[in-house]
């Protein structure tokens, strides 16, 4: 994918996407403070409050709050079918996402489920006008590619995951007579293994070759890995209601959904390494650890099935290295690379005066070595995380890495901001 090759006449304004990618870091350093008043070690359990809490603010917080504004980039860029009313759309999706996500938080470390109801009204809101608005894009547009196919899956799976959340929710706020866990696994399915994997895969198909300057992925991935991952998703929700099913059904679904998830991280391991350019890049390590990290998820899940005894541990470990070590790392790579273009294509489109006036390029923008510093802190975070639920004492410097990681990451994207401000300063006395 080459950036000629981009419909950058379509972009939207540079503030849609900034906004979303400028406040997740401040739920990454909620999360961490929320862990921290838990009273306890959060990590011993991931069903207490504190763990819901910080959980949701990094999985609605940082990762959705990220990949709204990424869609909203990438729909009219990439696929060519600019969002409708793309100004209305991001302010209607990011305010109530940010009160929503406070009110859930907040229900659940007070212990006021009353306040869910107000919690899944907003983030109800937010979700369907940016899915109805997410559609209506794709329906639009006439390229078909793989990323566009990636992205409508993993928005089926958004609408799926948030549809079973809203129902949580409100179950938990009127006392409803539930299949918690039920529910809750299936939420956690569509969200994890649809929508977040989908769309970094999606994604991954373009930033990889254009960024990280590797080979393409080859065409039978492309093709088929997608729509493979959604079925072998739906095959596995299909069984949770039947326990009478034979265990080995849910067994083969499960390593089936590994194996292509597997099949992702390798692949783009092996393109990493054929490379162009052989420099060290901070942006291309962060996406080897989360690479690394989805192997690890997947050992963990497997020998969850394999060792029944040792489930509940062996899950919490998948669990952190997916979020903290797979998701959190991609984000945070894909963030480091991403912001830099978004500026200097924004500052560029100025022509004769963009280059009297000195715009920066994208190495200049965010400096590396802080990058650097931040993949060191996330590599300690995730080992430290790790060990967090067999230790007080080492959950806190997992929520120390959290916090110190937040801090980084917001001070990295205003350095962007002030690069872009300035010179757009002086492309205009230009």
């Amino acid at each position: 994918m080459q950036i000629a090759s981009l419909s950058t006449e379509q972009a939207p304004p540079i503030s849609v996407p900034l906004r979303y990618f400028a406040a997740a870091p401040v739920f990454l350093i909620f999360s961490a403070l929320l862990l921290a008043l838990s009273g306890s070690n959060p990590f011993a359990d991931l069903r207490s409050g504190a763990q819901i809490a910080a959980t949701h603010h990094i999985t609605l917080g940082v990762m959705a709050m990220v990949m709204l504004g990424a869609i909203q980039q990438m729909l009219p860029v990439v696929i060519g079918s600019p969002m409708p009313a793309s100004r209305i759309v991001a302010w209607l999706t990011f305010l109530p996402l940010i009160a929503g996500v406070l009110l859930f938080s907040a229900s659940f470390m007070l212990g006021k489920m009353f306040m869910l109801d107000w919690a899944w009204t907003l983030l109800g809101l937010s979700f369907l006008i940016f899915i109805a608005a997410s559609l209506l894009s794709l329906w639009r547009a006439t390229a078909q590619n793989a990323t566009k196919t990636a992205i409508f899956l993993s928005i089926i799976s958004l609408a799926g995951a948030v549809s079973l959340g809203l129902l949580l929710a409100h179950g938990y706020a009127a006392g409803l007579p539930l299949s918690y866990p039920l529910l809750a696994t299936a939420h956690i399915s569509l969200a994890l293994g649809g929508w977040v994997l989908l769309l970094i895969i999606g994604v991954s198909y373009q930033v990889v070759p254009m960024f990280q300057l590797t080979p393409n992925y080859p065409k039978w991935m492309t093709s088929a890995l997608a729509p493979a991952l959604f079925i072998v998703l739906l095959l596995k929700l299909g069984l949770l209601p039947f326990e009478t099913m034979p265990s080995w059904s849910g067994f083969f679904v499960e390593c089936l959904f590994w194996l292509l998830a597997c099949s992702f991280a390798v692949i783009t391991l092996k393109l990493q390494s054929q490379r162009r350019r052989r420099v060290p890049d901070a942006p291309l390590s962060f996406f080897r650890l989360g690479m690394a990290s989805l192997l690890l998820a997947a050992i963990f899940s497997l020998a969850a099935l394999i060792w029944p005894q040792y489930s509940d541990n062996l899950r919490t470990l998948s669990a952190l290295a997916y979020i903290l070590g797979f998701a959190l790392s991609l984000i945070q790579g894909m963030l480091y690379k991403i912001v830099p273009f978004l500026i200097w294509f924004h500052l560029f489109r100025g022509g004769i005066k963009a280059i009297k006036a000195g715009v920066p390029n994208m190495k200049e923008i965010i400096p590396e070595p802080l990058m650097w510093r931040h993949l060191w802190l996330q590599c300690a975070t995730l080992l430290t995380a790790l060990m967090a639920p067999w230790s007080t004492e080492v959950a806190y410097l997992t929520m120390l890495g959290l916090l110190l990681q937040g801090i980084l990451l917001a001070y990295a994207i205003y350095i962007g901001i002030r690069v872009y401000r300035h010179t757009l300063k002086r492309l205009m006395q230009a």
